[in-house]
């Protein structure tokens, strides 16, 4: 099994933090994002592909080859296209089934090695204010029905926390742009999966986002709890 990290965004709400760094740079409790997220990785992760952007050098500078026995790869996203488009480029290094992951969203392991047992999944986490997200709506067995952007009215608690497990076969379907956003976005290869394949909808217990400055503080809180 593959990881793929989405890593080549500006943080633009991050800054000043980013003014010359990525976002996946920022410091938590005296370590890298990224290094945390990759810390969450199923055990059964043999290699990492990294995307990278925005002072991409400063990623690969930091990490190299390896980490931590994995060998990593990196790919670079000139143009920031969206998130379909930035996993699109990694095409060619993919050669199994892998796990999709945002380089500043730290998860959770236990419920990415359950979703590494399928060949499809989409990991959700609850939230208090669900209309601010892409709520998820599940068929009877558990599976993905539908995500429904930041909907007026709600249907679940549960939101699309953007980690997700592919198979390489979803290489075959050219990236569309959104119709209303003009992006290349990850969601609507989901839902075309979605068609014809079961996706699994896995809840993580732990999803820690950094999004604004003051999301750092909160985050080192929440990791030195773990």
């Amino acid at each position: 099994m593959q990881a793929l990290i989405l890593a080549g965004g500006e943080g633009k709400r991050l800054r000043p933090l980013t003014n010359d760094t990525p976002k996946g740079m920022v410091l938590l409790n005296g370590k890298p994002l990224l290094e945390h997220v990759m810390r969450e990785l199923p055990d059964a992760v043999t290699d990492i592909i990294i995307v990278t952007g925005y002072r991409g050098e400063k990623i690969r500078n930091y990490f190299g080859d390896t980490w931590n026995g994995h060998k990593i790869a990196y790919v670079e996203q000139k143009e920031q296209l969206g998130t379909w488009n930035a996993v699109y480029l990694a095409k060619d290094l993919i050669r199994e089934k892998f796990i999709m992951l945002y380089g500043d969203d730290i998860g959770d392991k236990a419920a990415f090695t359950l979703g590494a047992t399928h060949d499809y999944a989409l990991f959700v986490s609850e939230k208090d204010h669900p209309e601010r997200y892409g709520v998820v709506e599940m068929n009877a067995d558990g599976t993905l029905k539908d995500i429904v952007e930041k909907p007026d009215d709600p249907s679940t608690n549960l939101v699309n926390s953007g980690a997700m497990i592919l198979m390489p076969e979803v290489f075959s379907v050219e990236p569309f742009l959104h119709s209303r956003l003009g992006e290349y976005l990850l969601t609507d290869l989901l839902a075309h999966v979605s068609k014809d394949k079961s996706v699994a909808v896995i809840k993580q217990n732990r999803w820690i986002t950094v999004t604004y400055p003051d999301d750092v503080t909160s985050a080192e809180v929440l990791l030195k709890k773990l």
